[in-house]
């Protein structure tokens, strides 16, 4: 992110204004440089391009991208294929691999599409692609560029026309981008903390059951090693041996 100097506001206060080197420079503003490396993620996005082989097979070649996403998270999906050799058809469709397979959406012949969804479940989100070759073209190996890009949470609003509708002022807008990104990380941390909770609750059961079954195979192992000796005994005592 290109900038001249960072703004940091704390509850509704300036609590630093300074060259992003200088306020870095200062190892015991833990907040400043926290706030700093939140607005920085909150600007990365990730666009992918690559190239799709056509198929004639329905079940042919596939190439599918999947990013983990929580619960209710606003998702915006934005996919271009490049002009290329005819007879060329590419079809998307979204999904996640949760237990109910939600279906986000379905495309037929893709050219430049983009479209939004919130999800349904705590589950990886897959976007498969397909080249279909259409009848009479010969399979020789003919591609087509796609390019994708998946963004989520607050880099998934549409801003600008957030900022038409409520005549926000730029600074006012960031703050609300930045307030938003903020958001979605504690959310994603509160979602981690339930996920470590269960986690741990599953791991104290397994404790416990092999602490019993340790116990139990200890109880046997003495029950075993008291009925032998109660049994060597009453049959040396049979053969008069003691």
């Amino acid at each position: 992110m290109d900038s001249d100097q960072v703004l940091v506001i704390d509850k509704g206060q300036v609590a630093e204004f300074d060259t992003l080197e200088t306020l870095l420079a200062n190892k015991d503003k833990m907040k400043t440089l926290a706030v700093i490396f939140l607005t920085l993620l909150s600007a990365v996005c990730l666009a992918i391009e690559f190239d799709l082989e056509a198929t004639t097979d329905v079940l042919g070649t596939r190439r599918c991208l999947s990013q983990w996403l929580p619960k209710n998270t606003h998702v915006k999906v934005t996919a271009k294929v490049l002009p290329g050799f005819p007879g060329q058809k590419v079809n998307l469709e979204i999904h996640d691999d949760s237990p109910h397979m939600n279906q986000y959406g379905i495309r037929k012949q893709v050219d430049d599409v983009s479209f939004r969804f919130d999800t349904q479940a705590h589950a990886n989100v897959i976007a498969c692609f397909q080249n279909m070759l259409e009848t009479g073209y010969p399979a020789d190996g003919r591609t087509l560029t796609v390019q994708f890009k998946m963004d989520s949470g607050a880099m998934a609003e549409d801003f600008h026309r957030m900022q038409q509708d409520e005549k926000l002022k730029p600074m006012e807008i960031e703050l609300r981008r930045v307030a938003m990104s903020l958001d979605d990380i504690q959310e994603e941390l509160q979602y981690l903390k339930q996920r470590e909770g269960s986690l741990r609750d599953a791991n104290e059961l397994m404790n416990s059951r092999v602490k019993s079954f340790g116990l139990l195979s200890i109880s046997v192992l003495v029950a075993v090693a008291v009925y032998q000796v109660v049994y060597l005994r009453r049959f040396f005592h049979q053969k008069k041996l003691i």
